[in-house]
């Protein structure tokens, strides 16, 4: 391979290095950045140099067997705290010694890259894309959705940004909404509700962020991204403002401000007694500014994530969908170790109550394909009970057919009583004269 060819795939890995170095950088509380700042700086001035010099063969193809060459030359330079024209100086004298390649990740080490899935879906209808969403998740509380949609017709209206920015997140049994900028604010209700879907249950959930961008005649529009909620519930905690008062707003103008746990049911009809009916709530940080910091940052990061096209993303989540169920009822129904049916001549496995409300037709007959082709061996759908559960059936003798009988332990067969007409001969007193 010629120079250039070597020279382009090295400014291409560290390129890639400098993009996941300031991406993590996003996640960061304000601190670390401060305290991190030289880091920071060297890493940046290291980047450039790195970017545009020349290179003799022998330092590409060196610098080429790192997973992170960027990271390798940053730490030589951080060592010395040398002038940038040294650089040149450094990346050859490791060449030379080769030290490095017992001290960092390998290319060659490297695990097959793992496509980011998340992705970003701009310019939406949100009144059309979100019930489909919802649809491949939330079967019980629909509702909810409304309520959601509501709250963002409010906030486009209102020309407030803090109004126009939420964490939608959709479970088995209704729909979030959360407001971003007191998700930053710890110990408000946004900011519990995304950290109990984080530590207190187990149950997997869809979590987007929607970002409006106007509301017309035709709707709503928006910007939706794909979240990890984890993720997004890791970075809040980090970097969240202790919550300490909340400024109540009155229809006639007047705006009061208490601490936080003042404000409750009855506080609430005092207040509406003295000063009238309540306009809006806001929940007030003890540091604002390291609210719009996290705010920022995450802005900064989402706004880096690759464009998705939203139908492609959408059948994504309905094989998903179809396909986690047949993996439960696949594994339910080869775990059993005997028949569970009531005349227990059958092996039977509930079809999950939140997969049926959002299953057509079609999805079943895909899902009854995953499953038989998942146990290898013929299944069937039972038709609805008195209480509307259905089972995915397998037959004892199918199952005999998978699992034939083992011959019986040598143990075994010595200690059976022996079968009647099957007994030895008597031995005889007679011995043949030779």
């Amino acid at each position: 391979m010629d120079t250039e060819k070597l020279r382009r795939q090295l400014i291409d890995r560290i390129t890639e290095n400098y993009r996941e170095y300031r991406a993590n950088l996003l996640l960061k509380d304000r601190q670390e950045l401060i305290d991190g700042a030289g880091r920071i700086a060297d890493t940046a001035l290291v980047f450039q140099h790195m970017a545009d010099r020349s290179y003799k063969d022998g330092e590409l193809e060196y610098l080429l067997k790192f997973q992170n060459p960027l990271e390798v030359v940053t730490e030589h330079w951080a060592d010395y705290e040398l002038m940038p024209d040294v650089l040149d100086a450094l990346i050859a004298d490791a060449t030379d010694r080769q030290d490095d390649l017992t001290l960092f990740p390998l290319a060659a080490d490297a695990p097959a890259q793992k496509p980011d899935s998340l992705r970003k879906f701009l310019n939406v209808d949100l009144e059309t894309v979100l019930p489909q969403i919802m649809k491949q998740k939330t079967a019980f509380y629909q509702t909810d959705l409304n309520y959601a949609l509501d709250a963002m017709r409010e906030g486009a209206a209102s020309g407030d940004p803090a109004k126009q920015n939420f964490v939608l997140i959709f479970r088995q049994s209704g729909v979030e909404c959360l407001n971003e900028r007191d998700m930053f604010i710890g110990g408000t209700r946004s900011f519990n509700t995304l950290q109990f879907y984080h530590t207190q249950t187990r149950e997997p959930v869809l979590a987007y962020s929607v970002e409006l961008t106007g509301s017309d005649k035709g709707g709503l529009r928006g910007n939706l991204y794909q979240q990890d909620n984890h993720r997004l519930a890791e970075y809040a905690g980090r970097t969240a403002s202790p919550y300490t008062d909340v400024t109540v707003t009155f229809a006639g103008g007047k705006e009061v401000r208490l601490p936080e746990k003042e404000f409750h049911y009855e506080k609430a009809a005092d207040l509406k007694y003295l000063h009238g009916s309540i306009k809006e709530v806001r929940n007030e940080a003890e540091d604002e500014t390291v609210v719009q910091g996290a705010v920022k940052r995450e802005h900064d990061r989402r706004r880096e994530m690759p464009r998705g096209y939203f139908a492609v993303h959408l059948q994504a989540l309905d094989e998903q969908r179809i396909q986690a169920e047949a993996d439960r009822l696949s594994a339910a129904l080869t775990d059993l170790k005997q028949p569970n049916s009531p005349d227990r001549e059958q092996f039977m496995a509930e079809i999950s109550v939140y997969f049926l409300p959002l299953a057509s037709q079609h999805d079943m007959n895909r899902l009854y394909e995953k499953v038989q082709k998942q146990v290898g061996q013929p299944v069937y759908f039972s038709p609805p009970d008195n209480t509307g559960k259905r089972y995915i059936v397998m037959r004892r003798e199918e199952r005999a057919q998978e699992q034939p009988e083992r011959k019986p332990s040598i143990k075994a067969q010595l200690s059976a009583k022996p079968v009647p007409g099957d007994n030895p001969a008597a031995k005889t007193k007679d011995r043949e004269v030779r």
